[in-house]
C-alpha cells in the first residue's frame, strides 16, 4: 500500500471530483452547472454553491475536458511565420500566449518559416491540433486560410502591422530632417528574408527624403570593419544621419562609427526602429521609433476576447513615435 499523502497536502490540480465534495452534489451537477448545461434543471441556490465552491478552489476544467463537453479543444495557433522574427515579435508572442493561458485557452506558437510558402506547417497543425482559433501576426494567403477553414478552423483571425511599416521609416527621416540634416544614410540588414520589410522601409524613406529635397544613399549593414570605411566615406561625402532598418541595425552602425572615430551625434546621428531594451544599453543610447507600449501594438485584452468569442475584432490604428535619447 502506497504511503499516505503528508498532512496538509494536496493534488497539484483541483478535479470536478473535488468540486463536488466541496458542495455536496454529484460530479454530473458540477458538470451541468459549470458548462452550464441546456435542458437540466438546477436550483439557483445549488448553482451558486458549485459556483462558489469552484471559485475557492481555484477549479479550471482541463483542456480534454472541455473538449468532450463542448467539442472544443480549447487551443489558439499562434502564427509568426510570416513575419520577421525577433526580440519584438518573440514580446508580442510571450504576451498573447499569456493572455490565453489566463482566459482558460492553450496557445500554440508556429514560428516555422523556411520554404514553407505555401502554409504547410501551419495545414498539419490545424489537421492534428484542431484548433479553435489560428492568429495570424501577419499576412495569410486567402487559398490557405480556406484550406484551414476546411479543415475546421472555427476563425481564422489576420492581424498584420504592416500598414504602418513605412510611417515608421517617415519619421526617421522626418526626425533627422527636423534637426538640419541634408544628407542621410539608410542601412538595411544583411539577412535575404527581411529584404521585402526592407525595401519597404526605404521607399518610405525615400518618397519623405524627396519631399524634403534631401538626399538619401542606401547601403547594407557589413562586417564592422568594412561598414566603418563606408561610413568614413559618405561622411567625408556630407553625410550626417543613419537611418537604420531596426535598433540591432542602428547598434551596429554604432559600433561602426566608433571604429571609424566618428562621433555620435555630433558628427553623425542615428536612429533605429522598434525601441528595444538594449536602445537604452547603449552608449550613447538609441534613439529610435516604438511602435508599441510592449506586446502586439493592435491586440490587446479587448481584441482577444473578440477573437475568442466570435466576433471580428477592431483593431486600433498604430501610432509609431520617435523616442528621442542621444544618439539623434
Amino acid at each position: 500500500m502506497a504511503p499516505p499523502s503528508p498532512r496538509g497536502t494536496r493534488s497539484a490540480r483541483v478535479t470536478a471530483a473535488d468540486v463536488a465534495a466541496a458542495s455536496g452534489v454529484s460530479r454530473a451537477t458540477v458538470s451541468y452547472v459549470l458548462n452550464d448545461t441546456p435542458g437540466q434543471t438546477i436550483p439557483e441556490t445549488t448553482r451558486r454553491r458549485v459556483l462558489q465552491a469552484a471559485a475557492d478552489l481555484g477549479y479550471v476544467p482541463s483542456v480534454h475536458a472541455r473538449a468532450l463537453a463542448s467539442g472544443s479543444t480549447g487551443i489558439v495557433v499562434i502564427d509568426t511565420s510570416t513575419i520577421p522574427h525577433g526580440e519584438l515579435v518573440a514580446n508580442a508572442t510571450r504576451a498573447l500566449s499569456r493572455a490565453l493561458v489566463e482566459r482558460g485557452y492553450v496557445p500554440v506558437v508556429n514560428q516555422y518559416t523556411g520554404a514553407d510558402a505555401g502554409g504547410e506547417v501551419l495545414v498539419a497543425l490545424a489537421d492534428r491540433l484542431r484548433p479553435e482559433v489560428v492568429l495570424a501576426l501577419g499576412d495569410l494567403d486567402p487559398a490557405l486560410v480556406t484550406r484551414l477553414e476546411g479543415l475546421g478552423v472555427a476563425r481564422v483571425v489576420t492581424a498584420s502591422s504592416q500598414d504602418h511599416i513605412g510611417v515608421m521609416a517617415t519619421l526617421q527621416v522626418a526626425h533627422l530632417a527636423e534637426h538640419g540634416h541634408r544628407s542621410l544614410v539608410y542601412v538595411a540588414p544583411p539577412e535575404p528574408e527581411l529584404a521585402a520589410l526592407s525595401e519597404l522601409r526605404l521607399a518610405a524613406a525615400r518618397a519623405e527624403a524627396t519631399a524634403r529635397g534631401i538626399a538619401l544613399t542606401a547601403i547594407p549593414l557589413a562586417e564592422q570593419e568594412p561598414l566603418a570605411a563606408e561610413l568614413a566615406r559618405l561622411r567625408a561625402a556630407g553625410a550626417t544621419g543613419v537611418a537604420a532598418y531596426n535598433d540591432e541595425v542602428a547598434v551596429g552602425v554604432l559600433g561602426a562609427a566608433r571604429r571609424a572615430g566618428i562621433a555620435v551625434p555630433d558628427e553623425l546621428a542615428i536612429i533605429g526602429i522598434d525601441d528595444l531594451p538594449l536602445a537604452r544599453r547603449t552608449h550613447p543610447q538609441l534613439t529610435t521609433v516604438s511602435q508599441s507600449d510592449g506586446g502586439h501594438p493592435q491586440i490587446g485584452p479587448e481584441q482577444i476576447d473578440a477573437i475568442l468569442a466570435g466576433e471580428q475584432p477592431i483593431l486600433p490604428p498604430v501610432r509609431p513615435r520617435v523616442i528621442v535619447r542621444d544618439s539623434a
